[in-house]
């Protein structure tokens, strides 16, 4: 079927192919309207559209029915505006699965489906749309974070009403949390302002130390834009401000790493901390074109400031302070960049369950993507020193077997000064998703990262929550790294209330080194626990155990919990 399906053959039925939450959400909305599907749509005209929102709390938790009365559902019209084919338009499967690929906002809706009904006019050559939606509860406290060794390495907890008057439109004052520091401010997004599908963004806030409570800076974001809503859309145009005023640290599972200056005999246990000051306003136009290739030329404008410093207390002499400024904090300098671009891929999607987000339909772009950005940055256009930059990516995602999945992809970028190629990175990535046999799928992803010449300081660290979960936070660090993870996926099981529990095993190898040679490679395995609660998110919440294999706290575990899944 699922074959079929994705030839668009007469005998594809896509009701058979949805997972359990959006079969049982469609049997409810037809049993409501007393519709019956269509099992032959394709080429129909369209007589109307009907939406059906159920509520957040049903049948599987009555005891939660009252908090339905705390959430607004989304208004019908708003569910309508992210449909791309409307009453007049010929049932088109390609533009109905983009059509759900839209209304699939892990911010507003846990379930979405778009199927055929007979028409209630009772013409043979026309068809009504049925549309079925069910909403997060909107009225909430959102929170997501990540804890290690019994300390958060981050945490965001925000009061918000994600669905305001059911405009999905979020409104929320969000609180959030690194290994340093804590802000709270505000967090606005309306991806479809004024019913245009204008996206509005915006959050920031001061940020304070985690340990003194003393004020450290501050930080904002604000993004308008008129984005490439649908495959159809031919301009983009994409504007965005943003500043941090912060200092910068570095750790090694909760401790602050230091650093010892070369030019100084004894280990100087120098903190890895200072300030950086940085804003960027930029300004991009995209047009694209093709229909099943797409073409995407671009062309835009940056301007941007990085300030770093070293902070007052710096406890090093003049010497290491030097070696300091050198080796760990970034390039001082303000850049205006001119930049054109061209990105190929093919339009081609296709959907996935058990896989990241359990029951939820997980829609995959299937094919080849490249892009090439290049940039110049002269001094009259704003920098205080004349570059310019290329960066190419590339990668392709195949389906195996009835559903599994491979990509490859890859990048390489570098900075053009004084006749020098430096700051060059290089990364390539192969991801596998097998298919299911039985209960069971394997998960396996493999990243290689490299910089060389590099004079920005751009450092890898592994460890913790970047690979290798047995152990500590930025464990091991470098210009080259490796990281391999694989994990042992079952199916997801569901529980009482409507809840998805799942378990995976997994396998570790990884590290870095400032050369290849150098790159020191460890290991670890574990267990863990993956829940899904529908109602509530889209993403489920994870807790590992994980045991390192090597090292000084070789086969100590540690206990991770927090929300998507690892890798």
């Amino acid at each position: 079927m699922r074959a079929a399906c994705v030839e668009r053959a007469p005998t594809c039925d896509p009701v058979a192919l949805l997972g359990g939450l959006e079969r049982a959400s469609l049997r409810r909305a037809l049993v409501a309207r007393g519709l019956v599907v269509e099992p032959a749509p394709t080429g129909k005209r369209i007589g109307q559209v009907l939406v059906t929102t159920l509520p957040v709390f049903g049948d599987e938790t009555p005891f939660l029915r009252w908090a339905n009365l705390f959430h607004w559902r989304s208004k019908a019209q708003v569910i309508k505006r992210e449909l791309v084919l409307g009453p007049g338009d010929r049932w088109d499967a390609d533009q109905i699965d983009e059509s759900i690929r839209h209304l699939r906002d892990p911010l507003n809706t846990s379930v979405a489906v778009i199927v055929a009904v007979r028409a209630a006019s009772g013409a043979a050559d026309e068809v009504d749309l049925l549309v079925v939606t069910r909403d997060v509860w909107s009225l909430r406290t959102n929170y997501n974070g990540e804890l290690q060794d019994g300390t958060f390495t981050f945490l965001t907890i925000s009061l918000s009403e994600n669905n305001f008057f059911g405009s999905r439109t979020l409104a929320a004052l969000a609180f959030r949390m690194d290994q340093a520091t804590f802000s709270l401010g505000p967090v606005f997004i309306d991806k479809n302002a004024f019913g245009r599908h204008l996206d509005v963004r915006a959050a920031g806030g001061p940020l304070w130390n985690r340990q003194s409570y003393e004020l450290e800076g501050s930080e904002s974001t604000v993004t308008v834009s008129r984005p490439l809503w649908s495959l159809a859309t031919t301009w983009g145009v994409y504007g965005e401000w943003s500043h941090k005023n912060s200092i910068v640290r570095r750790y090694r599972g909760n401790v602050l790493r230091t650093y010892d200056a070369p030019s100084t005999p004894d280990d100087d246990a120098l903190p890895w901390r200072y300030r950086d000051r940085q804003w960027s306003a930029s300004v991009q136009v995209v047009r694209s074109r093709g229909a099943r290739w797409k073409q995407r030329p671009k062309l835009g404008y940056e301007l941007a400031s990085q300030r770093p410093s070293v902070l007052a207390d710096f406890a090093g002499d003049a010497a290491a302070r030097a070696d300091f400024e050198a080796e760990v904090m970034p390039r001082s300098e303000r850049s205006g960049r001119l930049f054109a671009g061209y990105e190929l891929f093919t339009a081609s999607y296709r959907d996935y369950r058990d896989v990241d987000s359990f029951d939820v339909a997980e829609s995959v772009r299937i094919g080849p993507r490249v892009q090439l950005v290049l940039g110049v940055a002269p001094r009259w256009l704003g920098s205080d020193r004349a570059f310019g930059t290329v960066a190419f990516e590339e990668g392709v995602t195949v389906p195996l077997g009835d559903d599994g999945l491979l990509t490859t992809a890859g990048g390489v970028g570098a900075r053009l000064e004084d006749g020098a190629l430096i700051d060059r990175s290089v990364t390539q990535s192969l991801r596998l998703v097998t298919p299911r046999v039985a209960w069971l799928r394997l998960v396996s992803e493999a990243k290689a990262t490299g910089f060389f010449r590099e004079q920005a300081n751009r450092r890898i660290f592994v460890g913790g929550d970047a690979g290798l979960r047995g152990f500590p936070v930025g464990a091991f660090v470098g210009r080259r790294a490796l990281v391999w993870q694989s994990e042992l996926r079952t199916g997801s099981v569901r529980m009482p209330f409507g809840l998805r529990w799942g378990f995976v095993a997994f396998y570790e190898l990884a590290g870095a080194g400032n050369t290849v040679r150098t790159v020191d490679l460890h290991h670890d395995v574990g267990v863990g626990l993956r829940s899904l609660t529908p109602q509530l998110s889209a993403e489920p919440f994870r807790i590992d155990l994980a045991m390192p294999l090597d090292g000084n706290d070789r086969y100590r575990p540690r206990l991770i919990v927090g929300y998507r899944q690892a890798f």
